[in-house]
């Protein structure tokens, strides 16, 4: 015997009600975590009155790049579920799984980072263990999102502005090169269109669930680059 149609409207109110609950709990969650740990590592390495540029960018970037989609995706896979339960279980309780997993290896690359800067050789620069800890969850990151969707052009795109800011970071913690204003122009133009691009294709993979967690960091990774970059170009001209 089928549900009334008064029966099926109930359901169908607390379904959107529990999505819409959850998705907003999500997103609050994943983007607090992506702020405030950062935030927090950057303040313990050059104190909070050079972080707050950082903060900046972190407050602007993060709850587009990890918080909506984040919630996108709880909502969306409740309101298409027949069981919200049952998603909970099995759904999002992998996706939970993968992201713990994900967040684990950038943890664990923060937390050697604090130890090296604590106890490591005096004769070894801060800003050297930073860039090279930071990319070890960068270079796991790039082999996990290339062994999912191979060399498609966004994940060739995405691995070259990692690329390009990692070279460009490198040459100016070596003192090798100081880029003027000319580059800081380009580097913006260069943004603003990768951002255009990088947005569309983000969408298009949402939309047809080919968005992986390695990927999905890797688009993060591609987007941060650029303001990184930026970011590490005005310290040192302030140096």
């Amino acid at each position: 015997m089928s549900e009334s149609p008064a029966k099926r409207t109930d359901v169908s109110k607390k379904k959107f009600a529990f999505a819409l609950v959850l998705s907003i709990f999500v997103f609050l969650l994943t983007t607090y975590l992506g702020i405030i740990i950062p935030f927090a590592i950057c303040v313990e390495i050059i104190g909070f009155n050079s972080s707050r540029t950082f903060g900046l960018i972190l407050l602007l970037i993060i709850p587009f790049v990890i918080g909506l989609p984040c919630a996108w995706f709880v909502f969306r896979g409740i309101k298409q579920s027949e069981d919200y339960l049952a998603f909970l279980k099995s759904r999002g309780v992998r996706f939970i799984g993968r992201l713990l997993r994900a967040a684990g290896v950038w943890g664990l690359s923060f937390f050697g980072m604090a130890c090296l800067l604590e106890v490591g050789p005096s004769s070894w620069s801060s800003r050297w263990i930073v860039f090279g800890t930071f990319n070890v969850p960068v270079l796991i990151t790039l082999i996990r999102s290339y062994r999912l969707t191979e060399k498609q052009w966004d994940w060739c795109f995405l691995t070259f502005l990692i690329l390009h800011a990692n070279v460009v970071i490198a040459l100016l913690f070596s003192e090798a090169w100081l880029p003027d204003i000319h580059f800081i122009r380009g580097l913006i133009f260069g943004q603003t269109f990768a951002l255009v691009i990088l947005g569309v294709c983000f969408l298009y993979r949402s939309i047809k669930r080919q968005m992986s967690i390695p990927l999905f960091v890797h688009y993060g990774l591609g987007i941060w680059a650029s303001p990184l970059l930026f970011y590490a170009v005005l310290t040192q001209w302030a140096v």
